[in-house]
């Protein structure tokens, strides 16, 4: 027959799949007919806009656009033009672990972004992107905690405990942000909007009895053509706070947010130069994490009946470090000749890696560097990519889980035939380590167990070393509070060499 056994149900969120999914679109695109015709391709920037993810059975279903923006000089005329080119995409990557129960968390990245001129009224557009994708499932396991009724079947049993570090929350939040902006004093009127970049940090998040508040800040960068011709950008901060459920059981623990935009729209004020329309929706994604600790059912043996019992194991996390570094990062960008007035400079995140060195990890995430400047020829821009690496020193037991940030917009100042650019990153990581614990499923009773009567009732014998008292009374199937009286012990410690009398239960 199998004993009750008293349960313990764990509910939470594991982590069931991480994946990078690497795409390109592609498009051909007419110059409008209000639009004069192509001279030269400055450069192109590519906002992705994840506008849905849906897990199903097996894979995951992920579609939006590529609103890319293309800079270039028309013929015939100084200045710079811009023109919108929107590039749908969708993906169906096989995740094998997901259900239509998992919870779908993305990071999208814009790769890269090349504009080819094929002639003065049509260009090829080819943007490369990436989703960092990791899903959650929700799980109920149910651990065993004792045994019910122990003293009936003369039970004995040992407890202790189980720690993980355990996601217990993973949700999301939908919501939209609506202002209207206005050119700081010292800025022209904007004859035209050229291109708009939209950044959302999240500054704080905790957990305030069952809700999540988080609050941040969105920047928005204007890059504007003034009546002259010339170009001027404007940036504002337009913070946000807003509240998610966190479920009824929650409590504080190690929070990390994503933002990303579903959609991002700046219009131009009817009549006014100066003041601009904004609005941002944007997608919360939200897990908590903290350390978890149940009681379990560790060993038993019974000292009247064969017992048979059957582990099963549980899927434990170890959290073996955290922490948030930043790195300073300098970089000359090589341009054609001497630059003059600058612009306007980017670092758009790209693929992010981590490779083992020795004992260290190595956290990497690549950066491209754009500058966009004028010259005695007219306006050119420069590229290039670089490497930035954090290393995480004596880290080399488990798998690091990381995010970086730019702090703050990068600044430039030219540097020779070049353009020297310097930004602060920010790398947010946890070193986990998994493993799979032994646990008690069920306990079968077998026979009654009869002492023979030729086995002495009293045993005389030294301890072994590693031994413990726990250990010695299962041993000869007796309980350890009969070794302490029989022995004459004052507790409950015990020592290699020690001589133990044990009584042996007759039944």
């Amino acid at each position: 027959m199998e004993l009750e056994l008293r349960q313990e149900t764990v509910r939470g969120w594991e982590s069931v799949c991480r994946a990078t999914l690497e795409q390109e679109e592609t498009a051909e695109m007419i110059v409008p007919d209000a639009c004069p015709d192509i001279w030269q391709v400055l450069d192109g920037e590519a906002r992705l806009l994840l506008q849905r993810k849906e897990p199903q059975d097996g894979k995951g279903e992920f579609s939006g656009l590529l609103k890319t923006t293309i800079l270039y000089q028309p013929e015939g005329e100084q200045g710079l033009r811009a023109m919108e080119v929107t590039l749908p995409f969708s993906a169906s990557p096989e995740l094998t672990q997901l259900t239509r129960r998992s919870m779908l968390h993305v990071i999208p990245r814009v790769l890269s972004v090349d504009v080819h001129l094929l002639n003065p009224r049509k260009v090829l557009v080819r943007v490369g992107y990436c989703l960092d994708i990791e899903g959650f499932e929700p799980q109920a396991r149910s651990l065993t905690s004792l045994v019910e009724e122990p003293e009936r079947y003369g039970i004995r049993q040992k407890t202790g405990e189980l720690r993980s570090f355990q996601t217990v929350y993973a949700q999301e939040k939908a919501f939209t942000y609506q202002d209207t902006v206005v050119l700081p004093a010292g800025r022209p009127d904007a004859v035209e909007l050229l291109r708009t970049r939209a950044q959302c940090t999240c500054t704080e998040a905790r957990v305030i009895g069952s809700k999540l508040v988080f609050k941040g800040e969105a920047m928005l960068q204007l890059l504007c053509r003034g009546e002259d011709g010339a170009l001027f950008t404007g940036e504002f901060h337009l913070p946000y706070s807003q509240i998610m459920d966190a479920g009824e059981d929650s409590e504080e623990g190690m929070c990390s947010m994503d933002l990303l935009f579903t959609d991002v729209k700046c219009t131009p004020v009817e009549e006014d130069r100066r003041s601009f329309q904004v609005e941002l929706a944007v997608q919360a994604q939200a897990v908590l994490r903290r350390e978890v600790t149940v009681p379990i059912l560790t060993d038993l043996y019974s000292t009247a009946y064969e017992v048979q019992p059957e582990e099963v194991t549980c899927p434990v996390l170890h959290l073996l470090g955290q922490g948030e570094e930043q790195e300073s990062v300098r970089e000359v960008v090589g341009t054609q000749g001497l630059p003059g007035n600058l612009l306007d400079v980017q670092a758009r995140l790209g693929r992010t890696g981590q490779s083992q060195e020795g004992e260290d990890q190595m956290l990497t995430q690549e950066v491209e560097l754009v500058v966009l400047y004028d010259t005695e020829e007219g306006l050119a821009s420069a590229r290039q990519k670089v490497v930035v690496q954090h290393r995480l020193s004596g880290q080399s037991g488990g798998k690091a889980v990381f995010s970086t940030e730019l702090l703050r917009e990068p600044t430039a100042a030219p540097a020779g035939e070049g353009v020297e650019v310097s930004f602060p990153l920010a790398f947010r990581w946890m070193v986990l380590e998994k493993e799979e614990a032994p646990v008690i499923g069920r306990v079968t009773l077998g026979e009654k167990r009869e002492l023979g009567a030729r086995q002495p009732s009293v045993i005389l014998r030294a301890v072994h070393p590693g031994e413990d008292l726990w250990t010695v009374a299962k041993a000869y199937l007796t309980t350890d509070s009969d070794i302490v009286e029989a022995s004459g012990l004052t507790s409950g410690e015990i020592f290699p060499g020690q001589m133990l009398l044990i009584p042996r239960k007759s039944s």
